[in-house]
């Protein structure tokens, strides 16, 4: 389809942009008190070109007192296209010191004008520039305000999760045990070998490292003290947390992420199924109760790994190890390490249900929540055993 070109024509003391057919055009009229430009025609896409080409071709009077008005009442349709162009015309010329109004606009052309000059008010503001020191501080306001957020939804899901703890308490009925079941075994005996295998060798390291140090004061056989004592209030539960955080704690958050994306949850609140009640309190009992059992055979492999190498290290058999450690080791160090227990696991497993709910509609949310969850859980993890290792020294256990 050929462009059809406008032509200037003088007719009764005025000029005429005068188009043909429907195309976009501009009637220039002298009035008393200034001039009209009267727009007429479509002023689309498609006749962008057009409509530039002719704008930039008129040419206002700059007297003092002279208005231009765009009368805009004859256009018959305006898209964003002619809207922009209208909009770049007008501050031109404002910016030359001529005076526009615009006129007669409709209501959805009125509409669109207004949006159109607020994005561009919006995109040429410039940032302000800041120094190196602002932009420091700048980010670790961001950070606390972050760090501030997780903590207010944190203690609304805990609040939430405790009044469908409790509601399930008085309503056993209500209780889904066969979820339960399922994540016990999930999260339970499918990660006995690998989370067995990882506190053996740890064991095995600890008491290496404390044998070889220690041999340069002659007291090479305080390592099996070391062993234990560490084993038992820190290693043995630490370790089983974070594998747990990183193992658990993200499919927490990767299955419930993906019912998010996939709307299921939605769903079940439309069916008048609580989410709470089937997706999250399962897997936060399930986590809560098999993860002391998780710790302590973690902290059996801490000794079955020392015990190894205290046999090459310092010749010691299975026998004088155990009589050894036995003297060391008292039932307090065990309970330090077992009571953190219940409440690590509470915060792993609010922290990857809270990350799924919080999923949007596209896998690259899920991902980042999912990598979040894992950095919030082993970040909790620290800062709960800290916490508790203070405390129990304060009181003496």
């Amino acid at each position: 389809m050929g462009t059809v070109e406008m032509t200037l024509l003088k007719k009764g003391g005025r000029f005429l942009l005068s188009p043909r057919r429907n195309q976009a055009g501009i009637e220039f009229l002298r009035e008393e008190n200034g001039v009209r430009l009267k727009a007429t025609g479509l002023w689309t896409i498609r006749e962008a070109g057009l409509i530039e080409r002719q704008l930039n071709r008129l040419r206002l009077p700059k007297t003092k007192g002279t208005v231009a008005v765009f009368d805009l009442a004859s256009i018959e349709r305006m898209d964003t296209a002619g809207a922009w162009l209208l909009h770049q015309t007008t501050q031109r010329w404002r910016a030359a010191g001529m005076a526009i109004e615009i006129a007669g606009a409709s209501e959805k052309i009125q509409i669109l004008l207004d949006e159109i000059a607020a994005r561009a008010e919006e995109t040429g503001a410039q940032p302000r520039q800041r120094t190196a020191f602002g932009q420091l501080l700048c980010d670790m306001a961001g950070v606390i305000e972050s760090i501030g957020r997780d903590v207010v939804m944190l203690t609304a899901f805990l609040g939430a999760l405790t009044a469908t703890f409790f509601r399930v308490i008085f309503q056993p009925w209500r209780f889904r045990i066969v979820p339960f079941v399922h994540h016990l075994e999930y999260v339970g005996l499918r990660a006995v070998p690998i989370i067995f295998l990882i506190c053996l060798l740890i064991g095995a390291v600890i008491l290496q490292q404390g044998a070889v140090q220690l041999r340069n004061f002659g007291a090479e056989a305080l390592s099996v003290n070391m062993v234990g004592i560490l084993s038992l209030r820190e290693v043995g539960v630490l370790l089983t947390a974070i594998m747990v955080a990183g193992r658990s704690g993200s499919a927490f958050t990767a299955e419930i992420g993906a019912m998010k994306m996939r709307e299921e949850i939605d769903a079940m609140r439309t069916l008048g199924i609580d989410p709470m009640e089937t997706l999250v309190l399962p897997r936060v009992l399930a986590l809560v109760v098999i993860l002391p059992l998780l710790t302590l055979i973690g902290d059996l492999a801490c000794l079955t790994g020392g015990a190894i190498m205290a046999k090459f290290y310092l010749g010691l058999d299975l026998p004088t190890y155990a009589t050894r450690l036995q003297e060391a080791v008292a039932i307090r160090h065990f309970w330090a390490g077992m009571l953190k227990a219940p409440f690590i696991a509470l915060a792993i497993a609010i922290v990857g249900c809270l990350e799924g709910l919080k999923v949007a509609g596209s896998a690259e949310s899920l991902g980042h929540h999912v990598t979040s969850a894992v950095v919030k859980s082993i970040f909790l993890v620290m800062v709960l055993d800290a916490v508790f290792a203070l405390f129990f020294s304060a009181i003496g256990l």
